[in-house]
Order: structure tokens, then C-alpha cells, then sequence
């Protein structure tokens, strides 16, 4: 009997889907707009961070080692400074290679390669390039490299030269981060109470239905499934309409806007999530959207 009933709400919800396509395609168009809004503020907030962390790998602190020090004391120094909270990663640079790593980096200029050619001797430190697991991370660890037992070891730390460039990096990340939460939440908001007076709409024009299974003495529930099922046709369908439009900006946009800002890849490789998870998670947003609303606009019609 229960399942008798099941398929005859199913039914029900499926022809008035089709019996009323015009309040159908305005629910559903106003939803699937909702989704890819979620959708777009979420991939920007997305991309935001993988540019965030890419620029944070391009920013370090380099400590110079006295000339007077060995290799092998460079490299313990290097085990301590690993140490550090928050340090993610110590590179050591020999001198040679400074050296080496200049010489590539002007190869195109006759000038210095000349006045390279005319030094007896190698006038590059050793360093110790010092990564920070956050942009915040750095004036601390600055601090901790000024303690006196490094003194003998390092005859410098350019922190100050880079402390404007990573305090403005951090105050800039930090509020793009937060302005993309908030955006995620001002347009949360306005999705549920699109889709609520949407979805009142429909059931407002099917108020005598309601009422008149009421007095013939059908039970709440029987009388709210058909719009709760009509409300996942809605959210089915906007899930597909929105992933269609989204799977060009997966496969062109994002990695054309990844490789102007210097990351490289397609759109798995920038964003946490596939086109798979990406339809999942806006079908599951769209169903309790639309179950919801459709509970808390239905209340008021089922008192007679």
C-alpha cells in the first residue's frame, strides 16, 4: 500500500509538474540562476586561494652565512631553522650556486657577465632560503633568526627589505578571502529567498487544491510530498542546466585564467573538485533548497 501510494505521489508531483511548465520553468530557471551564481562565487573564491598559495610559494626570506662558515655548520643550521613553528621549508643554496643561479639570471647582460669575469673570487654568500607555511608566519620567524646563537652563523637576514612587499601580500589575501566568504553568504541568503517566494508562488496558484484535499480529509503529509517531490524535479533539472553551463568554463575559462595569473594546469589541477563532485554539490544545495522552501511555504494553505 505505502509504495502504491509513493508511486501515486510521484505521479501526481510529475503531472502538475508538466500541468503548470510555466510556474515549473520559472522556479526552475530561478533556481538553476542561484546555482551557477553559488557556482561562480565559489570557483572565484576557489581560484582566489590557489593564487593566494601560489604567490605565498614565491615569497621567502633568505638568511647569508658568514664566509667563515662550513658547509656541515650550514646544515645544521639549516636542521634548527627546520625546526622553527611554522617554517615549512629551509633550501640550502651553496655559494657556487648563488653564483651559478646569478650568472643564469643575467645571462643577457653583456655587462655583468663581463664584471663577473674580472673577480678573483666568488662575492656570494651561502644562504638559506627560509618558506613560511602563512604570510603572517614570517616577522616571527624573522625574530626567531635574530636569536644571539645564530649570530656566529648568519651575517644577515633580508626580512626588512621584503617586510612591506609580505605585510601587503597578507593584508591583500587576507581580504579577498574574507570578501569571498561574505559574497558566499550574501548570495546564500538571497538564493533561499528567491527559491522560497518562487516556489510560494507555485503553490499559492494551487491554494484551492490544497484546501479542498484538506476538507476531503487527506493528511498533511499526503497533501505536502507532491510539491516536496515537485521541488527535487526542480532542483534536478537546475543542477543539470547549471553543470551544462559550467562545463565550459571548466574545460576553457579556468585554465585560461589560471595561466594569466601564473598557474598552470587544467581546472582539477587549480580547483579541489572535479565536474563529478561540482554536479553533486550543486544537486545536494538545490534539493534542500527546494525541500525546505517547499515545507515552509506550503504551512500556511494547510490550515482550513
Amino acid at each position: 500500500m505505502e509504495s502504491i501510494t509513493l508511486i501515486r505521489i510521484i505521479k501526481t508531483s510529475w503531472t502538475n509538474f508538466w500541468r503548470n511548465i510555466l510556474l515549473s520553468t520559472a522556479a526552475t530557471l530561478v533556481m538553476a540562476t542561484t546555482l551557477t551564481i553559488l557556482t561562480v562565487t565559489f570557483l572565484i573564491y576557489s581560484l582566489t586561494n590557489v593564487t593566494a598559495h601560489s604567490i605565498q610559494q614565491k615569497v621567502d626570506v633568505s638568511a647569508y652565512m658568514k664566509s667563515q662558515v662550513s658547509e656541515t655548520q650550514i646544515l645544521a643550521v639549516k636542521d634548527e631553522i627546520s625546526n622553527i613553528p611554522n617554517v615549512e621549508e629551509v633550501q640550502y643554496i651553496s655559494a657556487a650556486q648563488a653564483l651559478q643561479n646569478f650568472k643564469q639570471k643575467h645571462a643577457q647582460d653583456q655587462l655583468i657577465q663581463e664584471s663577473l669575469s674580472e673577480l678573483d673570487s666568488n662575492p656570494l654568500p651561502a644562504t638559506l632560503d627560509i618558506k613560511a607555511k602563512n604570510l603572517s608566519d614570517y616577522p616571527a620567524i624573522a625574530q626567531a633568526l635574530s636569536d644571539p646563537k645564530y649570530q656566529q652563523y648568519i651575517a644577515s637576514v633580508n626580512f626588512e627589505d621584503n617586510r612591506p612587499v609580505i605585510e601587503k601580500l597578507s593584508k591583500i589575501l587576507r581580504i579577498t578571502r574574507e570578501a569571498g566568504i561574505a559574497l558566499a553568504i550574501v548570495f546564500g541568503l538571497i538564493a533561499v529567498l528567491v527559491i522560497f517566494n518562487t516556489i510560494r508562488l507555485t503553490i499559492y496558484n494551487r491554494k484551492e487544491e490544497v484546501e479542498i484535499m484538506k476538507l476531503v480529509g487527506a493528511t498533511n503529509w499526503y497533501i505536502r510530498w507532491p510539491f516536496i517531490i515537485e521541488s527535487v524535479f526542480y532542483g534536478i533539472t537546475a543542477s543539470v542546466i547549471t553543470l551544462l553551463l559550467m562545463i565550459p568554463v571548466f574545460q576553457y575559462a579556468l585554465p585560461k585564467v589560471g595561466g594569466y595569473l601564473g598557474i598552470s594546469g587544467s581546472a582539477q589541477s587549480i580547483l579541489p573538485f572535479g565536474i563529478g563532485l561540482l554536479f553533486v554539490w550543486q544537486l545536494a544545495i538545490a534539493l534542500i533548497l527546494g525541500i525546505f522552501s517547499s515545507l515552509f511555504a506550503i504551512r500556511k494553505y494547510l490550515k482550513v
